[in-house]
């Protein structure tokens, strides 16, 4: 299933477009605490003043200043521009198929866009929800029932029960959901006839306490598969507005292009590209859960219009 990971590495191929990075990887497994790494490759690009990525999905990633270069073996700084320093695995026997890579002077490092990543799935608009069910059941005499909504709750999408007569089918059944202090009731809005049992589905907002890099955006966030690239284009909008796609970027180019083949806000309309995709797909995702359940009203957090137009 994706994971907080995929949508890192979907960003880098929107920022990066069909250039690439200088690569290298820790030849020695290093600690969190380590300022000496061994470089597998020996990479002419790290250099002192360097700043390099290190890591990959599954360990973390960290950035990196390189103090000073002797041959196999860099002195750098750990855990620069607010990443945290990681033990890293090294291939010390050369037989290590995937190594822990190193991104050479990157234009945005992997810790930045996984913080970006993080940034754009706390930013996702109201209109896109994640759908869980739960089942709600009432005795003869109650009618409201307290219940623990454990991934937060935003409306009633639907609900049914069995039907009277034991026949193999549901029925519609109506309730509503009224937020007391934190706890939620669930209270039927019918008369009490006999004990029931509701099938209640509902809406709730993405689940965003751990966003890390092996979080994964469909069961543990709430997403549905159609939207995982969505926090990436965002990510990436956001990035390029201080920043430059290395595709436009005179810095890593080579004496054939000029001043004159990146114009004066190239930043901007790529960032505006990019940001117009994304509430494109907002749009069109939101379009697609309302014609699923219909636009509900009396939520605690009210359906609107699918569009994110600022």
């Amino acid at each position: 299933m994706p994971t907080v990971g995929d949508a890192v590495t979907r960003t880098k191929r929107l920022l990066n477009s069909n250039t690439r990075t200088e690569l290298d990887a820790i030849h020695t497994t290093i600690t969190a605490a380590a300022t000496t790494i061994r470089l597998k490759y020996q990479t002419d690009g790290i250099r002192a003043g360097s700043y390099i990525s290190v890591g990959d999905d599954t360990q973390g990633y960290e950035t990196m200043y390189v103090h000073a270069r002797n041959g196999e073996y860099a002195t750098v700084q750990r855990g620069v521009d607010g990443s945290t320093a990681v033990a890293f695995t090294g291939d010390v026997t050369d037989t290590d198929v995937v190594d822990t890579a190193i991104e050479v002077e990157p234009r945005f490092t992997a810790h930045q866009i996984h913080e970006a990543v993080k940034d754009a799935i706390l930013a996702m608009p109201n209109n896109l929800y994640g759908v869980d069910t739960t089942e709600v059941s009432f005795s003869t005499t109650q009618q409201a029932i307290t219940t623990a909504f454990s991934k937060g709750f935003n409306q009633v999408l639907s609900a049914t029960r069995t039907a009277r007569s034991g026949e193999d089918r549901l029925l519609a059944f109506n309730v509503k959901v009224q937020e007391y202090d934190g706890a939620y009731k669930v209270i039927r809005q019918e008369g009490i006839e006999k004990a029931v049992t509701v099938n209640l589905t509902y809406a709730h907002p993405f689940v965003t306490g751990t966003l890390t890099l092996g979080t994964d955006l469909v069961s543990t966030v709430g997403m549905t598969a159609e939207m995982i690239d969505i926090p990436a284009l965002g990510a990436a909008a956001s990035l390029l507005l201080g920043e430059e796609s290395l595709r436009l970027d005179l810095h890593s180019q080579g004496d054939s292009r000029s001043d004159a083949a990146v114009a004066a806000g190239d930043r901007a309309r790529y960032s505006l590209v990019l940001q117009a995709q994304y509430d494109r797909r907002v749009s069109q995702e939101a379009r697609r859960l309302m014609s699923k359940w219909g636009v509900r009203t009396g939520a605690v957090t009210s359906s609107v219009f699918p569009t994110t137009v600022r």
